[in-house]
């Protein structure tokens, strides 16, 4: 046999046999790790409740479980999104993206909502109270698993100790356990889930978010066990624009240091969160806003104006109730005669406002929303706190919704609640001019005819262009 020959043929014979452990090394199937956030009254992990068996002849497949402290997970709000809202996705522009992040998917919202009852109430919308941003292999949508949750049972002996001595008798303790709570349903173990919660200042017009704790049991940039990163998550509230460059209308942001795989920890007993301002309602979700609730606002409007004048007018008539019976003769008829007048409006006042409250139940109160804006969620992990701090600055930088902060020495600004307030909103201002103007309406409408009546009609006018004023400064069509 040519010997050439029989080479080449060992020859391939030792190259297959090293490919073959190759072959069944191969990599299992590449996991696909995703980033979702979600928002509730409570958190996930950190407000779960313990749970106390029902007492009672519980039907099997009923109940079991009756909550003793915190709330029951609803429905979530993912991504500060109800079940009255469609989002939408849009895909993260790669330019813009950081290779040391990971990023939830943009959902687009209406930031402001509207509730008619019992006023028309306008504020940030949905309940925002905690921020639970999960990063595991999730399992396919319409996915159910709160059927399986087992529920923190409190162990009968320590139902009588304090509540930071209670223990829990399940056997299931791991986070997925706790995720069903919410029906967040994933493959196999999550990689991470972070926690803050939403404080709002006393006037609503600031607001921040405070660490509430984390289980990182991998991290998200790096397979090494042992590694370690400073690890910041963001939330970022953006205008759509009609380009690619949105408008940044604020970035919250936590950070955790430095956080190593299989670490787990509570909310920190100190926590320097910086204060930003809740964004303000655009000129025209504004102008939207008043022209979609301008039927509600006049009918509400004139509705406190005449409990206003209700209180007044009590108060007076309490008064000539006290003077009468030891006024003069000459001044006493005077007085009894001023009683029969203003029983008389106040007669009038609530026959008006009865027919007012009427008009206003009949009125469409469906609540409404207004403002939309994309939220963006993002955990940065990078190997330095020092590149932590410079990603920080590079996110302050580009924000003017900082109120004061003492983040990580970046700059130190201290401020107080009592120094937050909107007196230079203009949005205030219209308020208070629409409530002078229905003030001087209402007593337009009580006066007699006379001096009085003509004082009470150059009132009006002067409310009326103070308040036509402070429309044209949000760009509203004025009153006639």
């Amino acid at each position: 046999m040519n010997i050439v020959f029989v080479r080449r043929v060992c020859g391939l014979l030792c190259v297959s046999l090293l490919q073959m452990p190759a072959v069944c090394a191969a990599p299992a199937a590449h996991e696909t790790i995703e980033l979702r956030a979600y928002v509730d009254d409570s958190c996930i992990i950190a407000d779960e409740p313990f749970f106390l068996p029902v007492s009672g002849n519980a039907e099997q497949g009923t109940a079991k479980f009756l909550p003793l402290l915190g709330l029951v997970v609803g429905k979530l709000a993912e991504l500060f999104v109800n079940h009255q809202l469609q989002a939408s996705a849009n895909r993260i522009k790669s330019g813009a993206a950081r290779k040391d992040t990971r990023y939830a998917v943009i959902k687009q919202m209406n930031l402001y909502r509207v509730d008619f009852q019992p006023v028309p109430t306008l504020g940030i919308n949905a309940k925002l109270g905690c921020m639970t941003i999960v990063a595991a292999d999730f399992k396919p949508d319409p996915a159910q698993c709160g059927a399986g949750y087992l529920p923190k049972e409190l162990t009968k002996e320590s139902r009588d100790l304090p509540q930071s001595e209670w223990r829990t008798s399940r056997a299931d303790e791991s986070l997925e356990n706790q995720l069903r709570r919410a029906d967040i349903c994933v493959n196999g173990k999550a990689k991470a889930v972070y926690e803050a919660r939403f404080e709002f200042s006393k006037d609503g017009t600031a607001y921040r978010l405070k660490d509430a704790g984390y289980h990182v049991e991998a991290l998200l940039t790096t397979s090494d066990k042992g590694a370690s990163r400073a690890t910041v998550y963001t939330l970022k509230i953006s205008n759509p624009g009609a380009t690619d460059q949105q408008e940044v209308l604020s970035s919250a942001w936590v950070n955790l240091g430095m956080v190593t795989a299989g670490s787990h920890a509570g909310a920190p007993a100190a926590d320097k969160a910086p204060w930003l301002r809740v964004p303000p309602m655009s000129s025209e979700a504004r102008r939207v806003y008043e022209e979609k609730t301008k039927v509600h606002q006049e009918v509400t409007g004139e509705i406190e104006a005449l409990k206003r004048a209700l209180t007044r007018n009590q108060r007076e008539l309490a008064g000539l109730d006290q003077r009468i019976p030891t006024a003069a003769a000459d001044t006493g008829d005077g007085l009894k005669q001023e009683r029969t007048r203003v029983a008389v409006q106040i007669q009038t006042q609530e026959a008006e406002l009865d027919a007012r409250k009427a008009e206003y139940q009949d009125l469409p109160r469906t609540p409404l929303e207004f403002m939309p804006v994309t939220i963006e969620v993002a955990v940065t992990e990078t190997e330095s706190e020092k590149k932590a701090q410079l990603a920080l600055a590079d996110i302050i930088g580009r924000n003017s919704d900082l109120v004061g902060s003492a983040v990580g020495g970046l700059f130190s600004k201290s401020i107080a609640l009592t120094d937050i307030n909107t007196d230079a909103d203009p949005a205030h201002e219209l308020q208070s001019a629409r409530a002078a103007y229905y003030d001087a309406l209402v007593e337009a409408q009580s006066s007699m005819a006379g001096k009085s009546s003509a004082d009470s009609q150059r009132k009006l006018a002067a409310m009326k262009d103070k308040y036509n004023e402070a429309r044209r400064m949000q760009g509203l069509e004025p009153i006639r």
